[in-house]
């Protein structure tokens, strides 16, 4: 996605850049946009259900939207050309202000450290639109919502207290971190580093409900969740299923202990979403173990239409059972590809 938000030092231009966003259809179009400037944060909320006497502007993000979604430029209103990089600009505007005041510019000789672009300071604002008029509105103390009560049912850890393990010392800071040590080096964690609000939001809900199994994160930290580590140096269900060597007793027992598994996660109330052969993973002990609940599908194993809901789950286990019981002759690739 590009950035023309930052002016690239364009004399007289605020500067600014954007992070990431995300939106949620589910949840009455909310969209959350992420800007940085001069080491600050800036987390912008737009919820157009909650625009007050203003069809037009409504009209219009939603027209917006559709565009950001769809991922490319499109024309929309009136046979005008929209750009993405003009849907930002329109959504930065009304708080240029507010950027200029709580992140200015740097003075001379400032030591900068990485800790301001790692753990900038961050400010929550919400667009108001009353009779057709953006209003920006700062929101003090507000953290993102699917944090809220994080703290309440695991813990939060900081990142200089957690370990990187590897191999080879002299590469670990050339590799990206899967695993990690908390907790005195006694406990290994898989780090899995935050991505797009709403897949967080999505897996924080679903390890919440597993937290009283003990089966969910070990912790959180600012960059993603810290997950029980599972030692599969043979590598996902996807490499393991192999119709030149069939062994039908292990195929049971993985298809079983998957199936197993995503019952219990439906008698919790959890959905697993993302059902395939690369999100099961086989341990060291030949064991089967079912992961990513930030939502989501792929096309092959889940229909979109579905995607989401225990009835989908079902589906993908039906076609995750017949990948790992393939006749012999068929393609290991069909499943994947179809």
């Amino acid at each position: 996605m590009a950035t023309p938000c930052d002016d690239k030092q364009i004399p007289g231009r605020l500067r600014y850049k954007l992070d990431h966003y995300s939106t949620h259809e589910s949840n009455d179009d909310d969209t959350y946009f992420a800007f940085r400037r001069n080491g600050k944060a800036f987390y912008i909320h737009v919820l157009p259900s909650q625009f007050v006497d203003s069809p037009m502007t409504k009209e219009k993000w939603l027209s917006y939207l559709a565009v950001i979604r769809s991922g490319e430029d499109a024309t929309v209103a009136q046979d005008t050309d929209i750009y993405e990089d003009a849907i930002l600009d329109w959504v930065a505007q009304p708080f240029k202000p507010l950027f200029a005041e709580l992140a200015p510019s740097p003075t001379p000789g400032a030591k900068l450290t990485l800790e301001n672009y790692l753990w900038p300071d961050s400010f929550y604002l919400a667009l108001d639109v009353v009779g057709e008029e953006r209003i920006p509105r700062l929101v003090e103390g507000k953290r993102p919502p699917y944090l809220d009560d994080v703290e309440t049912w695991t813990a939060l850890y900081d990142p200089a207290g957690i370990v990187l393990s590897a191999d080879d010392p002299e590469s670990a800071f050339f590799e990206r971190p899967r695993k990690v040590l908390i907790d005195n080096e006694t406990t290994a964690c898989f780090l899995k580093e935050r991505n797009s609000a709403a897949q967080t939001k999505n897996e924080l809900e679903a390890y919440k409900k597993m937290a009283i199994s003990e089966s969910g994160p070990r912790a959180a930290s600012f960059f993603g969740l810290l997950l029980t580590y599972i030692d599969h140096k043979a590598g996902p269900l996807s490499n393991r299923v192999d119709p030149a060597e069939p062994d039908v007793a292990l195929r049971t027992r993985w298809a079983n202990q998957v199936e197993v598994a995503v019952s219990a996660l439906h008698a919790a109330g959890i959905v697993w979403g993302d059902v395939k052969a690369e999100n099961v993973l086989i341990d060291g002990d030949d064991n089967a173990w079912i992961i990513d609940f930030g939502g989501g599908y792929t096309r092959g194993w889940v229909d979109e239409k579905i995607a989401g809901t225990v009835q989908g789950d079902v589906t993908g286990l039906a076609k995750l059972r017949e990948f790992i019981f393939q006749d012999e002759n068929q393609p290991r690739w069909w499943l994947r590809q179809q």
